[in-house]
Order: structure tokens, then sequence, then C-alpha cells
């Protein structure tokens, strides 16, 4: 059924406020949790799977996350999914079954990627370039459309995706350096490796920032990100604390960034654990404990905030540092969420 203007008035309210540093996030993710409660048919059969009442929870912490192997399975959304303005999906190998994450209103991955990027960074303007083999062929990715609202907002002229040609993404530095403006490269991170060792050292202008983004397994190798980040140093010839990491996802519309070094920060409207992958509500690992990582978005107003992901992680003060995927079994709730026809 169509969206009743009761509920678009109220999610227009909750726009305006969900990255606002005085808002209560508590508040906030009450109201985004009750919403999706009634209206996620997905998230709303999980629940019931689990045999709680929304009414019993008092907080952001209460929250069940739902697995993230949901967004294989189905539509979560709220709302009829036709209605999504976009949707993203993941990548996957020949057979497999990809994510899928459908954004009702794209503003609110709009407000919340560049709100972040200007806290951390300013508003430029930058000289973009993008090196993103295995994205620029999927118009779907989320990744895709982050950068090029960062271009679009930030970029200064003539910022591109340079992906195969080496001699552009050289020739954008430069001209980022004639002009003194700040150079950004995002790129795939193996993508990365893989330029530095086809074509050789590529010096970048001292104050470039290479953001890589992607997982440490590829087909050939499994590197830690510490070792990554020192390879990409070296080989763009930066310091080490001018190299930093994405980390993001299709089932999210936030990003956490790391600052030089490992661990990731999100932004003030994206809460995480870690947590027992057995016990995803029971109480937090211990700072520097191996657990699952559960986060919460509140970005995700019109599909569900609370995602308990496949990744192993660890908290390090107020950030997480990524350990890799877990392994064994299939996190607590997988089965729950097959045996509800999702």
């Amino acid at each position: 059924m169509k969206s009743q203007p009761v509920a678009l008035k109220a999610a227009e309210h909750f726009l305006a406020r969900f990255t606002d540093p005085e808002a209560d996030f508590d508040e906030l993710a009450l109201e985004a949790f009750r919403l999706q409660a009634a209206a996620n048919p997905v998230y709303r059969a999980y629940l019931q799977a689990l045999g709680l009442r929304p009414e019993a929870v008092c907080s952001w912490r209460q929250i069940p996350p739902l697995p993230v192997e949901a967004f294989r399975y189905g539509p979560v959304c709220v709302g009829p999914p036709e209605e999504a303005e976009l949707i993203f999906q993941s990548s996957g190998t020949s057979g497999s079954l990809r994510s899928r994450h459908y954004v009702r209103d794209r503003r609110f991955y709009d407000r919340s990627a560049l709100e972040h990027f200007r806290r951390l960074l300013g508003s430029g303007p930058f000289v973009f370039a993008a090196w993103l083999p295995g994205y620029v062929e999927r118009p779907d990715a989320s990744l895709l459309y982050m950068v090029e609202r960062l271009m679009e907002a930030f970029g200064e002229e003539g910022s591109a995706f340079v992906y195969p040609n080496p001699d552009r993404l050289q020739g954008l530095a430069e001209r980022a350096h004639r002009r003194g403006c700040p150079f950004v490269l995002f790129g795939a991170a193996f993508g990365l490796l893989d330029l530095l060792e086809t074509y050789g050292p590529l010096a970048l202008p001292p104050d470039s920032l290479v953001i890589e983004t992607g997982g440490m397994k590829n087909r050939r190798r499994e590197l830690d990100r510490q070792t990554l980040h020192h390879l990409l140093a070296e080989g763009f010839r930066l310091p080490r604390e001018r190299i930093w990491s994405e980390y993001g996802m299709t089932e999210l519309l936030s990003q956490a960034y790391t600052r030089g070094g490992t661990v990731f920060y999100p932004p003030p409207w994206m809460r995480f654990r870690v947590v027992d992958p057995e016990d995803p509500l029971g109480p937090d690992r211990p700072e520097g404990e191996p657990g699952a990582l559960l986060l919460f978005d509140l970005a995700c107003y019109w599909s569900v905030c609370a995602i308990l992901t496949q990744d192993r992680a660890v908290r390090r003060g107020e950030g997480f540092e990524v350990l890799g995927r877990l392994a064994g079994a299939p996190l607590r709730g997988c089965n729950l969420l097959l045996e509800s026809d999702l």
C-alpha cells in the first residue's frame, strides 16, 4: 500500500534530526525501531520468531539486530519495495545470492555520507580520483554512489573515476598540486595494490589522502590492514597517516573511517557493539576481546537500523577494529530467518 501522509511527515521530521549532534540517540533509535517493527514485514516476522514484544524495548541496546543475511532473502524495507528510489546490490560470485538494499529515500544516504565527510575533512574543494576496479562495472554498488555524491558536493572540476588509466590518475594528482587543492584518492584495496605492482611506485603530492575500501582478501593472498597500509604508503610515497580506510556495506547507509590507523570511527548517528555472536543481546565483549560486530545506523530509517554483521571485531576506545570474517557456523538467527519464510 502507498505510504500515508502521517508516516511521510514523520520521516521528514526524522530526516531533519538524525545528524543533529544535540539529538537524543535513544529517542531517535526507538522511533525508527517502532516504525520498522510495525511496517517492515521481514523485520516484523523476525521479531515474532524471537518472541519479542516491541513495546518492551526501551533502549537502542535492547533492539534485536537483524542478521545481515536477511538482505539476501527478501526486501528488508518499510513500505512497498517498488517505491524505492535506489536499489543497492552487493557483489557476489556466480550463482550466489546477492544482498539488496531498497533505499526508499536517497536523501538519508546523501545526508549521512556528505555530513560525515564534511565533519572529518571539511568542504574542500578537493580533487577526487577513484580507482575502483570491480565497481565501475556495477552501477548498483553503494560505494560508487557514495563517491559520485562526494565528487558532486565537494569536488573540484576534473574529479573523476580514473580506472583503468594510471596516467589520468597521475594527471589529476598533479593538477591538485598546481591548484593547491587537497588530492583524495578512493580505491578498492587490492585494486590499488595491483596498480602499484603493475606500474611501480606512484608519488602523490605530500598532502594527498588515500582512502582504501574493500576486504583484505582476494584470489592471491590475504593481508592484515596494517600491512596493506604500509604497502600503500610506500607505493604512493606518503606518510602512513595519509592512508585511511572506509567501512561500509550494501546493507548500511552510513560509513565509518579510520584516521591514519586501523581503528574505524563511526559518525554520531551510528553506534556499534562487539558481542557474542551466539548472544547478540547479551553483554558487550570487554575492550580488546573479539566478537561479532553489531551496528546501529539511524540513516537506515526506511529499512532496518540494527544489523548483526558477519565481521569479527574488537572495540578500541570509541572505535572498532575489524579482524576479518567470523568463522564457523552461521550467526544465531539465520535459521529463524529461513523458518520465517523470508
